[in-house]
């Protein structure tokens, strides 16, 4: 066997959470991922720094790579000894061609291991309220491809079987072929008030459902404009939905907030927004590396003994010490007081032996020691002239860029969140180091920041604010907004 290792990973039907634990797992070791369109994009952030990502997405009429061309790229790697994920949205064996992708890795001699995931036609049902089955109403299932080989698309079934011998059905890939698919289990058997419900994005907070028969689900679809992906659930324990629907209408379904920066002091805010139902997708959108050198220790060499210096975050105090370590230096060759910005980084420093005070306004001349955002906030506390010794630089790491774009493109985020100054000029950096024009952020993205002080440093950037939240709970004053746009919406 050839030293190269690939993983099929299921990533699950939308729902970030879903992935297995074994999947996230294997993605967080791959050295290659080559990823569909229908996994949730921000599962990228997750994969090494170094890894190389392929995009592989699929749409009808719309193939960013052939079938040809993807088993390619997994031989190639894992000639090459490395790891590869192929991750693929659902389960990879559920309409997710593993079979034909392992047959070649067996062919060629290539370790794999497949590791199954949660499929639409389990989970989107049960997202939407519908059981697949049921006691009383569906003993029996079948998943059933709705987009055939033919040229056309249509779907090559034994409809009299289905029609006949199986209670649910769910239908994948069938948008296009809905009426085809309704008028053959019509004309096979199945009553034409038998039960139906159309999913798009399922478990997703976007998912949308719509209901019909087999007579009126084709023209409802229509009306309402569902596209793939979706899939269709036909029998008579989709009528359960009325009772069992728990996921739909919550105060806020429908949005995708995106906060780029990552807290723990957030995790209680992030908990609240997704019980009302938002999807959150809160990280880091710059990486950060340590930026001390030569050219460092010579700066910190010159600084006067009447000097303090000032730590930013805890982050920097580390990067500060290995910089120190990696030059055959150590805290001892400093002869300068330490001080702390803030209690977090105090306590760092008290756990590697180091004692510290928090500056206040009665500093002589600090010296900070940050990265760029860091030093930039202090200066607007401290004064715009105080000195600083950049220790950290952010950096754009391309997973990270990757993921920010598909959500875009997928429209899986249309609401931004901006927490602090801070946040704001993160943002701002990336934006800049990413080449990305704010107004082809804002198209469908709306705006919310915290406090005044960050809604300043977006408007010297002239970022359009939709909502600026003061001293209210940040999920509340989401909830009232949305809840205050729908009432004129109605």
């Amino acid at each position: 066997m050839n030293s190269g290792m690939v993983y099929f990973v299921g990533a699950g039907p939308g729902d970030v959470d879903l992935i297995t634990v074994k999947g996230k797992q294997a993605l967080q070791q791959a050295d290659v991922v080559i990823f569909d369109r229908l996994i949730n994009p921000f599962l990228l952030t997750d994969v090494k720094d170094d890894a190389k990502l392929i995009y592989c997405g699929k749409q009808p009429c719309k193939h960013t790579l052939r079938q040809e061309d993807i088993q390619r790229e997994i031989l190639i790697h894992a000639r090459k000894g490395k790891t590869v994920v192929r991750l693929k949205g659902g389960d990879p064996a559920v309409f997710g061609r593993v079979g034909e992708e392992a047959e070649l890795l067996a062919e060629h001699q290539i370790n794999y291991e497949v590791i199954p995931g949660i499929t639409a036609g389990i989970a989107a049902t049960m997202y939407a309220g519908v059981p697949i089955t049921h006691r009383k109403h569906s003993n029996s299932f079948a998943i059933v491809t709705g987009h055939g080989s033919k040229k056309d698309g249509t779907p090559t079934v034994d409809w009299e079987s289905i029609s006949q011998g199986v209670e649910a059905i769910v239908f994948y890939m069938g948008i296009k072929h809905l009426k085809t698919i309704s008028e053959q289990l019509m004309s096979h058997g199945k009553p034409k008030d038998t039960a139906v419900l159309v999913v798009q994005w399922g478990t997703y907070s976007k998912q949308r459902t719509v209901e019909g028969t087999l007579a009126t689900i084709t023209n409802k679809v229509q009306q309402a404009n569902v596209t793939n992906p979706a899939i269709i659930v036909v029998g008579d324990v989709v009528r359960l939905r009325s009772k069992l629907a728990w996921f739909d209408n919550r105060p806020l379904s429908g949005k995708g907030i995106l906060i780029p920066t990552s807290s723990n002091q957030n995790s209680e805010m992030v908990a609240s927004l997704k019980k009302d139902g938002a999807d959150v997708y809160e990280h880091e959108l710059l990486g950060d590396q340590d930026h001390f050198n030569r050219k460092t220790v010579n700066e910190l060499m010159k600084v006067e003994h009447d000097t303090e210096l000032v730590f930013l975050s805890p982050k920097s105090v580390f990067a500060f010490l290995r910089g120190l370590v990696e030059n055959g230096l150590d805290v001892r060759d400093i002869p300068l007081p330490f001080y702390s910005i803030d209690e977090a980084v105090k306590k760092t420093l008290q756990t590697i032996g180091i004692q510290s005070q928090i500056i206040d306004q009665s500093a002589i001349s600090p010296v900070l020691i940050g990265d760029e955002v860091e030093i930039e906030m202090a200066k607007s506390t401290l004064s715009p002239l105080t000195k600083a010794i950049k220790v950290r630089e952010k950096k754009l790491l391309h997973k990270d860029l990757a993921a920010f774009k598909r959500l875009l493109e997928e429209r899986h985020v249309n609401t931004l969140l901006i927490l602090s100054p801070a946040d704001a000029l993160i943002w701002l950096k990336f934006l800049d180091v990413a080449g990305i024009s704010i107004e082809s952020v804002y198209e469908n993205v709306k705006i919310i920041c915290k406090g005044i002080d960050t809604s300043e440093i977006l408007k010297t950037s002239n970022i359009r604010i939709d909502l600026l939240i003061d001293n209210e709970n940040v999920p509340q004053a989401i909830r009232r907004t949305e809840e205050a746009e729908l009432a004129l919406e109605g």
